[in-house]
């Protein structure tokens, strides 16, 4: 992305471009999350550790309450 994008003068539709490019990112980063989180549960389930279970359910739920958060802001 180039910053001439995000600059005062910038037309509307090349600022809703950037914002929507960021959106995915986010989401991208959110979905990954929730997958690290996964496998940071499942790593804790089999060597019966509870707290890596509960670090890894704490990662899930932040990285969905932040992709919902990121979906309730676009509409």
């Amino acid at each position: 992305m180039k910053l001439e994008r995000l600059k005062p003068e910038a037309t509307a539709e090349q600022r809703l471009v950037v914002r929507n490019k960021l959106r995915v990112l986010l989401a991208a980063i959110g979905t990954l999350a929730a997958v690290v989180g996964i496998g940071i549960a499942v790593n804790g389930l089999l060597e019966f550790n509870e707290r890596k279970v509960i670090i890894g359910a704490c990662v899930i739920v932040f990285s969905t309450v932040m992709y919902i958060v990121m979906l309730s802001r676009a509409s």
